[in-house]
């Protein structure tokens, strides 16, 4: 093969495409994979019909690659969710879309076609294109044949020596980490104390938000909104272990033991002595369940009985929407609903109840009835502050009815509004930090009880052992029978838990300051907001 023959033509536009979206930091870019896939380009097709079935097979190739070398979860994660994606409706897919697609991508790929095309006939571009490839792969790291070593150096895996830890050693080292975690995580126990928990009179009352995270509040500077003032104690790292609603809420109803695997939590039976309800009913608690949303999508329902062990039948009022969900199914507004639950508590005062209330206000591809038309990137501000002003409402309606009430803010995820490199904005097929770490607080209301002190924030990494923890404070202290409580005595000896999430095929942890993440525990890549 001549020189002269050797030509990517239109491919040419493919590649330099790709290379400035990986100088970007925007996508990877595997070198042996993609100068193999030159490779396949320069063959010469003896007749059109191998040219055209080599040019078929280049666009499949090609498209695998992209998929490949961006950040987005392996193909066969996302075609696992081929059934959830057949429930959006049509204008939430096309929102999708066009985050995938951005403007940036469009314009990158419009100067890159007009390069081409003006000087493909001056320039050798298939010569300049391969050497830059060349190039790269020769002076930066992050072109590595192992994503592994691409990200992780010499500090972050605790080397002291001069020489770069091999693959095989870092691998090792995470791999260790991780098998460790769990094993301690598996001795972690904890049961109320009947004898003492029965004499304690209140209701406790669980906000689980879903898609709220405190990169979400600090996006839009709402970390000082009223409603976080008014907590007794606010959580400033705490990890939801997760970034879906379903296996958050089963956590938090097995907050008991310590943090399972995903693969544990939701394929094994569930262990009653890791049942916090089990455990609230034990003592004398009746348990509710209420939902702004009709519990359908992702067979949350389901999920949280079979595994949870939430037996209660949603409370229903019949209200007008105000919302809009991504399969056109309502969703309603919560000060309405939380206002329609507490007159009904006042009016039937009889037996403690541990009331759990759910709510999807805040969930992607969400839009207002008002206005249909606005994408719910566009609308989560709003309805971020309505949320929070809702909250508010009701903690101040508790307060005014004296009623002996423990408020539990509990968010199950974020909504990754912001986005980074890894992930696009809504996207949470990696439980990164800016996912996980959620607002949780707790709140102290009725029979003019008194905090002792300032309210107390959190600073360590802690997780749902750490709920059922405060949940033992509560009782054992008997704080409604004394009318006052100190946060800081409720947090002694308050149990730790290390940065570890996980989703289906996916899991990010903390190791040595620094975040890690691997699909199906093939490889460890580190995490590059």
């Amino acid at each position: 093969m001549k020189p002269s023959e050797v030509n990517l033509g239109v491919w040419n536009i493919y590649f330099i495409v790709k290379l400035v979206l990986f100088i970007g930091g925007v996508i990877e870019f595997n070198f042996l994979r993609n100068i193999a896939f030159i490779a396949f380009l320069i063959i010469p097709a003896r007749n059109k019909v191998l040219s055209v079935f080599q040019q078929i097979a280049a666009i499949l190739i090609g498209s695998y690659l992209f998929y490949d070398d961006s950040y987005l979860p392996p193909l066969s994660r996302a075609l696992a969710q081929a059934d959830q994606l057949s429930q959006f409706d049509t204008g939430y897919l096309f929102e999708l879309l066009t985050r995938f697609v951005s403007l940036n991508f469009l314009l990158i790929f419009f100067i890159t076609t007009v390069f081409y095309f003006t000087f493909y006939k001056i320039l050798r571009i298939n010569v300049l294109v391969i050497a830059a490839i060349v190039y790269l792969q020769f002076i930066n790291s992050h072109l590595s044949f192992s994503p592994i070593n691409k990200t992780v150096d010499n500090a972050a895996a605790g080397e002291t020596n001069a020489a770069s830890p091999s693959s095989a050693t870092i691998t090792e080292q995470l791999n260790s980490y991780k098998k460790e975690f769990f094993e301690k995580q598996s001795n972690l126990k904890a049961s109320l104390n009947k004898d003492i928990a029965v004499k304690s009179e209140f209701d406790i009352l669980v906000l689980s938000i879903c898609s709220l995270a405190w990169d979400d509040v600090k996006y839009f500077k709402q970390e000082n909104h009223k409603l976080f003032k008014e907590f007794d104690i606010v959580f400033d790292h705490f990890n939801s272990a997760t970034s879906y609603s379903g296996p958050a809420i089963v956590r938090l109803f097995q907050a008991n033991c310590g943090q399972k695997s995903h693969a544990d939590l939701l394929t094994n039976k569930l262990d009653p002595q890791c049942s916090l309800l089990e455990n609230l009913k034990s003592v004398g608690f009746d348990i509710e369940l209420m939902l702004n949303h009709d519990g359908m999508f992702d067979n949350f329902l389901s999920l949280i009985k079979d595994k949870g062990g939430m037996d209660a039948s949603p409370i229903q009022y019949k209200l007008n929407p105000y919302l809009l969900n991504f399969d056109s199914s309502p969703i309603y507004r919560d000060k309405e609903i939380l206002s329609r639950w507490l007159q009904e508590r006042e009016q039937h005062k009889e037996n403690k109840k541990f009331t759990f209330y759910n709510t999807i206000s805040l969930h992607d591809g969400i839009s207002l009835v008002s206005n249909t038309q606005l994408k719910s990137p566009e609308t989560y501000e709003q309805r971020l502050v309505t949320l929070l002003d809702d909250m508010y409402e009701i903690l101040d309606g508790l307060k005014k009815s004296n009623r002996p009430v423990v408020v539990l803010f509990v968010p199950e995820h974020g909504a990754n509004i912001r986005g980074d490199k890894m992930q696009i904005s809504g996207m949470r097929e990696l439980p990164s930090p800016a996912v996980t770490n959620v607002p949780v607080g707790l709140k102290v209301i009725g029979n003019n009880m008194k905090r002792i002190g300032e309210q107390k924030h959190v600073t360590q990494q802690t997780s749902f052992f750490a709920i059922t923890h405060l949940v033992n404070q509560l009782l054992e202290n008997d704080v409604y029978g004394k009318n006052e409580f100190d946060p800081e005595k409720m947090l002694n000896n308050l149990p730790e838990t290390p940065m570890l999430s996980e989703n289906e095929g996916s899991i990010v942890m903390q190791y040595n300051k620094n975040y890690y993440y691997s699909f199906n525990n093939d490889e460890w890549v580190k995490y590059t907001e």
